[in-house]
């Protein structure tokens, strides 16, 4: 038996479910922007090993574990910092670099290789992201600044 405030909450769950066609476009848009408007230079082209096992552990551990509890209800597994760790073995470099850049006319075939392998992962990555959607989907950015947002 069913009662008046279980129907309108289903109805509520039904719209919720729904797909919203303005948002779905918003993303398309959004995705149609960054793969027509962005160039792999764009993105980073080192990955250090130390950093990608870094996320890794920091999401292993208590803090991240608990962190995403609370956000989501549930555990995480880490397969994506698991991922990137493994590409990062692969393709990455021990520690970041801070010294000197070798131009890329110096560069070997194998280092130009990994340069591109590395930026097109982070391309990826940022369209993943944006596919998923954000709240950046429903809110609009302010053109200009406004003193006093919150008076």
């Amino acid at each position: 038996m069913t009662t008046n405030g279980d129907k309108e909450l289903n109805e509520i769950w039904k719209s919720l479910q729904e797909s919203d066609s303005s948002l779905d476009l918003k993303r398309k848009e959004v995705l149609t922007s960054i793969q027509q408007n962005t160039e792999l230079n764009d993105f980073p082209h080192k990955l250090a090993i130390m950093t990608a096992l870094d996320e890794l552990i920091g999401c292993f551990a208590l803090g991240g574990q608990f962190k995403n509890y609370y956000r989501y209800g549930s555990y995480d597994s880490c397969q994506r910092q698991r991922e990137k760790f493994w590409f990062a073995m692969k393709h990455g470099s021990m520690f970041e670099s801070g010294g000197q850049e070798k131009p890329i006319e110096e560069l070997s075939e194998k280092e130009l290789n990994s340069r591109i392998k590395i930026q097109e992962f982070y391309k990826k990555r940022l369209l993943e992201d944006k596919a998923k959607g954000s709240s950046e989907d429903i809110w609009d950015a302010r053109k200009e600044l406004v003193d006093y947002p919150f008076r």
